[in-house]
């Protein structure tokens, strides 16, 4: 199936709330994944990983201000002029819009204020849909060692990848299974903001509660410290970038909880390498030993766009049983990322191991294979095939 085709809008100078929310709602029927709004520029969509022109004119600058104080609330534009930058939600539902009753699109947003082209000073809106359906991670062709690894008692599972590689699709996906099957499993999470929408009549426990980040709860790691009191099977957390959060994310897995965090790292040898060092050289070694008695899994995932127009995820994983645990902690710390890097390697299980393989079977061109492991990579293999 091709990447459908993205016929451009044309507001007819009409740039209110309402025909503003018309247009979103098209965008999320087409499977548009990230929308950008900025003064000075078309409205440009992104489906299946590619760049499409969604508008017929140009956005100007003056016409963002009156639409965010409509469509957002008026303090997000003092935020933005502050240089402060600003991230919301938003919701659409209605019938005018076209949108059946009882049913809602959300969408992720972000406001910056930046240079665009040749306006100085322009804004810049970056909107994520998000689906309404909760993900279905058994059709997402999830390995079936790391399906079963996912639900370990106890413990700390990572989500990692760049932006847009799919991080909270997966993550979603994972509670969904839990709702629908672990009726035992309370869920929680600390989100910013809340993307999926969790619960609902098929879930089977406990509804869960959604906690976001600002406006429920102050930080990520208060959360954490929170949840730890709410006697949950299953606590999540939207991202863990700093080492107050990380020092709770480790504790939370440590001490009887099943904890999800997603991390923005390439590699599951950078992502060991990326929480031990975020703590001063001292303390290092004492937090690695915390951090493998609490690690069950590590997944990176990547989206990689293939020939027919859409995408594949790939992923490169470690699942940490005991044996390997013990086997690592054998060894100091630093040289942990070397032998899980070697592991993958030995098994042909790294990211760029997959990417080849989707490569060789004509799944995706020489570029999408180079954009993910460089020209050199590209070049090694490509001679070791002829040789």
């Amino acid at each position: 199936m091709s990447t459908p085709a993205i016929v451009p809008f044309d507001f007819h100078g009409d740039m209110s709330a309402l025909a503003f929310k018309r247009f979103l709602r098209s965008c999320a029927e087409l499977g548009v994944s990230d929308i950008l709004i900025q003064g000075g520029d078309h409205i440009w969509v992104e489906i299946h990983g590619r760049q499409r022109r969604a508008s017929v004119h140009t956005i100007k600058q003056g016409q963002l201000s009156s639409l965010i104080s409509s469509v957002w609330q008026a303090e997000v534009e003092s935020h933005v002029r502050g240089g402060r930058g600003a991230d919301r939600s938003l919701e659409l539902s209605g019938e005018e819009l076209g949108i059946e009753r009882g049913k809602s699109i959300r969408f992720r947003c972000n406001f910056v204020q930046a240079r665009v082209a040749r306006i100085d000073e322009a804004y810049s809106i970056t909107m994520r849909v998000i689906p309404t359906e909760l993900p279905d991670i058994l059709t997402m062709g999830i390995e079936p060692d790391l399906l079963e690894a996912f639900y370990p008692a106890m413990g700390l599972v990572l989500v990692c990848g760049p932006t847009g590689s799919g991080k909270t699709t997966l993550q979603a996906g994972v509670y969904a299974l839990a709702g629908r099957e672990m009726p035992d499993r309370k869920v929680i999470t600390y989100e910013d903001p809340i993307e999926f929408v969790l619960g609902g009549p098929h879930w089977k426990g406990p509804q869960p509660a959604q906690s976001q980040i600002g406006r429920d709860i102050k930080t990520f790691a208060d959360g954490l410290r929170n949840g730890m009191r709410r006697k949950p099977s299953i606590i999540g957390i939207g991202e863990a970038r700093d080492l107050e959060t990380m020092d709770a994310m480790i504790e939370a897995g440590l001490t009887g909880h099943l904890t999800y965090a997603t991390v923005h790292t390439e590699s599951v040898p950078e992502t060991i390498n990326r929480v031990i060092q975020v703590y001063p050289p001292a303390q290092q070694s004492a937090v690695a030993s915390r951090l493998m008695g609490a690690l069950r899994v590590i997944v990176v995932q990547r989206l990689l766009k293939t020939t027919d127009g859409r995408r594949q995820a790939v992923r490169e994983y470690i699942v940490f049983d005991r044996d390997l645990r013990n086997e690592l902690q054998a060894h100091h710390y630093e040289k942990w990322a070397p032998l899980l890097r070697k592991r993958l390697e030995d098994n042909l299980a790294t990211l760029e191991d997959k990417a080849w393989r989707l490569f060789e079977q004509g799944r995706i061109a020489s570029g999408e294979f180079i954009e993910l492991a460089g020209h050199m990579a590209f070049r090694k293999r490509e001679k070791e095939q002829q040789s």
